[in-house]
C-alpha cells in the first residue's frame, strides 16, 4: 500500500506531532490524510467574503470522508476596487504572488491533497497555477455568482454612469442609487467577466466537479457542492490521481473551446498559458486564435449578451455548453470524479441537474435556448476573440471583436498617443478625442506598470454613442472582462521593452483589421498612407532615437515584476 506523503515525513520530523497536537488535532488525526483547504476568503469584494461556510463545508466532508483538513488563507484583492488608481497596478502580480503563498502553504506542509476555494478574477486563476505546480491531488470549488440586481443592472455599468455625471448627463443621486444596488448579494459579478470566465475554465480542465461552476451564491446546492468536494479529495488521494494526470494539452484545448463558447474574457489568454507553463504544456496565444475561428458563442451572457450569469447556470451551467460543443470537446480528458470528461456529461444527462437548474428559468420565463444557444443558432458564428499582428504588435495582441461594432472590424484612424491611462482619461472626460481617433495607451504593460486594466477609458468610449462605434483604444495594457467595443490589448513586445508602441507618433495612421488579424501602423500625419517599407524605415529612424523611459516603480513588487515579469503574450508571469 503506498504510504501518504504526511505519514512518510511524520517519521523524520518528530517536532511535527507536537505542534499539531497544540491546536485542534487528536492523536487519531495524526493518522488521517491531511487535506489543505486552501481558499480566497477575505473582505477585499463580494467575491470571497461568502466563503466560510463553504470552508466549513469542504471541511465537513472531509472528515466525513476519514481525512483532517487544515484551513489556510490566502486573499487576492479585486480588480472593481483596484480600478482607476494606482491599486490596479497591483493586480496582475497578485495572482503569482498568491499562486507562490499557496505554494508555500501546501509544500512547506505535509498535506497529502488540496481542495481550493475561489472564484474571482486572480484568485482562480492563481489557484490553478498553484494545483499544477504543487501536483497534490486536488479540487477547486468555484465561488459562485451574485444574484441579479434590480432592473439587472450590473456594477461594470457604474463607469459609464460615472463618467456621465462628470458631464453633467446624469445626476448624482441616480448614480448612487445604482451604486447601492448593484451587488445585492456576494459572489462573482453578473457578466462574463474574468470572475465568471475562471470558472468555467477551471471545471472545463477537469478540476471542478460537474456543474460546479457558476452557482448562484446563495443555494444551498453551493453547500452541498463543497460538502461533495471535501469527500471527492479523499478518494483522489487513495487514487493518487494528481492534476499532471488532468493538465493535459487535451484538457487546455477543452477550456479554451468553453472559452469560446461563453464569449469569455480576453484575461484569459493572459491566465491559461500561464497555468499551462505550470503544468509543463506550451499554450499560447494563437490557439486561442486557432480555436476561436472554428467554435461559435453560444451564451447569450453579458455584456455583450442579454442575461446575466446567473441564468447561464439556470440553463444549465457548463455541461449544458459542453453538450452543445461536444464535437470540439476532448472526451476522453481525466477529471476529478475520476472518470472521463465523457463519461461526466453522460452521468449529468442522465441525472437531476437539468431538471433542477432549469426549474429556475421556469420562474423567470425565459427559454432555455435563449441564454445557451444550439449549436445550429449560435449567438456569434465563431469565439470571440481574435490575434492581431503586424508591425505594431510583433508578437501578438488581443481583441474581444464579438464585442465590437462590425463597421469597426476594419479600421484606420489618426493615433492619439497617451503615456499613461490617466492621461487618456482625461483627453476623454474633456472630449478631446474625436470620432474616428485611435487611442494610444502606452507604458502600462508588465514591465512598466504592472499591466492594469484600460476599463476606465473603454467604459467613457462605450457610453458614448458618438465614440463607441468610431473610436478604438490600443494598448500594452489589459482590459477588464466587462470592456465593451473596440478595445485592443496586449500588444506585445511593451512599450518599456522598446516595442513598436513605444516608436508611434500623434497623428499616424494606424490600422486594425479584424478579418486579416492585422494591426499595423500604414502611414503618418504627414505623409499620409506609406507603404510597408516606408513605414519600416520610418520605425528604425525614430527607433535610433528613442530613449527608454525611467521605471515608475524603483521598490517593492512592481518593481520586481518590472524587471523579471514575463510578456503578455506568455502569461505575464512573475518568472
Amino acid at each position: 500500500m503506498r504510504e501518504l506523503r504526511s505519514q512518510r515525513l511524520r517519521k523524520v520530523n518528530h517536532q511535527g506531532d507536537a505542534l499539531r497536537l497544540g491546536m485542534n488535532w487528536t492523536e487519531e488525526d495524526l493518522g488521517k490524510p491531511q487535506v489543505l483547504v486552501e481558499s480566497a476568503y477575505g473582505m477585499g469584494h463580494p467575491g470571497t467574503f461568502h466563503f466560510k461556510p463553504l470552508i466549513d463545508e469542504v471541511s465537513n466532508g472531509v472528515f466525513e470522508a476519514g481525512g483532517k483538513p487544515g484551513i489556510f488563507y490566502a486573499s487576492d484583492i479585486c480588480d472593481g476596487v483596484a480600478q482607476a488608481h494606482s491599486g490596479m497596478s497591483y493586480s496582475l502580480v497578485s495572482r503569482d504572488v498568491q499562486t507562490a503563498l499557496i505554494e508555500i502553504h501546501a509544500l512547506g506542509h505535509p498535506h497529502d491533497g488540496a481542495v481550493f476555494i475561489s472564484g474571482n478574477d486572480k484568485s482562480v486563476p492563481a489557484h490553478l497555477m498553484a494545483i499544477a505546480r504543487c501536483d497534490l491531488p486536488s479540487i477547486l470549488v468555484p465561488g459562485g455568482t451574485q444574484l441579479n440586481a434590480p432592473n439587472y443592472v450590473t456594477s461594470d455599468q457604474l463607469w459609464g454612469m460615472g463618467a456621465a455625471v462628470s458631464r453633467g448627463e446624469m445626476h448624482q443621486a441616480d448614480l448612487e442609487l445604482h451604486q447601492k444596488g448593484a451587488c445585492p448579494t456576494c459572489g462573482a459579478c453578473q457578466f462574463m467577466g474574468s470572475a465568471s470566465t475562471g470558472q468555467v475554465l477551471a471545471e472545463a480542465l477537469g478540476l471542478a466537479l460537474p456543474g460546479s461552476a457558476l452557482i448562484p451564491a446563495p443555494l444551498a446546492m453551493h453547500l452541498r457542492i463543497a460538502r461533495a468536494a471535501g469527500k471527492q479529495i479523499l478518494k483522489l488521494i487513495e487514487m493518487d490521481l494528481r492534476p499532471s494526470q488532468i493538465l493535459t494539452r487535451e484538457a487546455f484545448e477543452n477550456a479554451i473551446v468553453l472559452h469560446a463558447a461563453v464569449g469569455g474574457s480576453t484575461n484569459s489568454l493572459i491566465h491559461l498559458p500561464a497555468i499551462a507553463r505550470e503544468a509543463g504544456i506550451d499554450i499560447t496565444i494563437d490557439d486561442f486564435d486557432r480555436i476561436h475561428r472554428k467554435v461559435p458563442v453560444l451564451a447569450n451572457a453579458k455584456t455583450t449578451g442579454m442575461y446575466p450569469v446567473e441564468y447561464l447556470w439556470y440553463a444549465g451551467g457548463v455541461p449544458a455548453v459542453m453538450m452543445e460543443v461536444r464535437e470540439f470537446l476532448h472526451l476522453d480528458c481525466m477529471t476529478v470524479t475520476g472518470k472521463t470528461l465523457g463519461e461526466n456529461l453522460e452521468e449529468v444527462d442522465r441525472g437531476s441537474f437539468f431538471i433542477q437548474t432549469r426549474g429556475f428559468l421556469a420562474n423567470v420565463k425565459v427559454e432555455q435556448r435563449e441564454i445557451i444557444r444550439p449549436r445550429e443558432d449560435p449567438f456569434g458564428p465563431e469565439g470571440g476573440v481574435a490575434v492581431l499582428r503586424g508591425n505594431l504588435a510583433p508578437g501578438g495582441a488581443v481583441i474581444k471583436h464579438f464585442s465590437v461594432p462590425k463597421e469597426m472590424h476594419v479600421h484606420v484612424g489618426p493615433a492619439r498617443v497617451f503615456d499613461t491611462e490617466d492621461q487618456a482619461v482625461d483627453a476623454l472626460l474633456a472630449r478631446h478625442v474625436v470620432p474616428g481617433d485611435v487611442v494610444v495607451i502606452r507604458y502600462e504593460g508588465p514591465k512598466a506598470n504592472g499591466m492594469p486594466e484600460m476599463y476606465y477609458a473603454t467604459a467613457i468610449i462605450a457610453s458614448s454613442k458618438e465614440l463607441s462605434a468610431t473610436c478604438a483604444v490600443i494598448t500594452d495594457g489589459r482590459y477588464s472582462g466587462a470592456a465593451k467595443g473596440p478595445a485592443v490589448g496586449h500588444i506585445t513586445p511593451e512599450a518599456m521593452d522598446g516595442g513598436p508602441l513605444a516608436l508611434v507618433h500623434e497623428g499616424d495612421l494606424i490600422e486594425i483589421h479584424v478579418p486579416e488579424r492585422r494591426l499595423a501602423v500604414i502611414g503618418t500625419a504627414e505623409a499620409g498612407r506609406l507603404d510597408p517599407a516606408a513605414v519600416d524605415a520610418v520605425l528604425a529612424t525614430r527607433r535610433a532615437s528613442w530613449v527608454k523611459p525611467k521605471s515608475r516603480h524603483v521598490k517593492g513588487i512592481l518593481s520586481l515584476y518590472g524587471r523579471v515579469g514575463a510578456g503578455a503574450n506568455e502569461g505575464g508571469y512573475l518568472a
